[in-house]
């Protein structure tokens, strides 16, 4: 009878501590982190890569024994862009360099839902993949990074005495919002992605983390619904001059060809688990 006591007692503290340990190695665990992104627009020309900021906060649940598989959701403000570059504006009668310009620089502020899917290789190391969706809260610059063409010096031209062919080429630039600085009127507000990365942890509960951000969404919603421009309307200026317009004009419709843009940067950040 005292065996049997004995051995049930046994498997009790047995249960308690496997029932411990899980505990232990597997709790939902939170905590927050903040680094850099060094970002720029996939797919874009005449940029360089921006340092912008990220912070944030994280919760972590396992989804296996002694977690080596968990999954990581965080709520994470971000600052991305590009810094803009030199480039060639190309005369489109000789194809000769005319001047170099450079674009502006654009600062884009998100706030990011990322989801990732952790493996732990081993108990300080884990492997991430996954994807984010997040929502611009605002933006600034001239939003012109996908103008890199030889046909963007028709996106600002505007002589008076071409008027009104010229001004109509012009207003109807400004009313598609190709000049506009107010981001509502430029940007996607939503944007969507994947993400993959690693972290490594040290025994205080702080850790380092690594990722790579590829956006999918076209981030320029006027690209998105650009038409071309039909060839004006005479004005009563010589026949000569109105022929160079209709040259500008087909050359402008011809090479305003805008390619998507999307989000991307690498990330750097320190985060700690409570």
């Amino acid at each position: 009878m005292n065996k049997i006591l004995l051995s049930i007692a046994f498997l009790g503290l047995l249960s308690t501590h496997a029932t411990a340990q899980r505990n232990h190695r597997n709790p939902i665990e939170t905590g927050i982190k903040a680094g850099v992104n060094m970002s720029s627009l996939a797919g874009g020309n005449a940029q360089n890569s921006k340092v912008g900021l990220q912070v944030g906060g994280t919760i972590e649940i396992p989804l296996s024994f002694y977690k080596k598989f968990s999954v990581q959701g965080e709520l994470l403000y971000a600052v991305q862009g590009y810094k803009g570059a030199d480039y060639d504006q190309i005369d489109i009668d000789t194809k000769e360099v005319k001047e170099t310009l450079k674009l502006e620089d654009v600062t884009m502020h998100y706030l990011y839902l990322p989801i990732t899917f952790k493996y732990y290789v081993s108990d300080n190391f884990s492997v991430e993949l996954g994807g984010q969706i997040g929502y611009m809260l605002d933006a600034k610059g001239q939003f012109d990074a996908n103008k890199y063409n030889t046909a963007r010096q028709y996106l600002y031209y505007s002589d008076p005495k071409y008027t009104p062919s010229y001004s109509q080429l012009d207003q109807a630039l400004f009313e598609s919002g190709y000049r506009s600085t107010d981001p509502d009127n430029y940007y996607e507000k939503l944007d969507y992605g994947v993400t993959a990365g690693f972290s490594y942890y040290f025994q205080n509960g702080l850790y380092i983390n690594a990722r790579y951000y590829l956006g999918l969404q076209d981030v320029y919603k006027i690209d998105n619904d650009y038409v071309k421009w039909p060839i004006p309307a005479n004005p009563g200026i010589p026949e000569a001059e109105f022929n160079e317009v209709i040259k500008e004009v087909k050359y402008a419709n011809e090479h305003l060809n805008f390619d998507p843009l999307k989000n991307s940067s690498i990330q750097f950040s320190i985060g700690y688990k409570f």
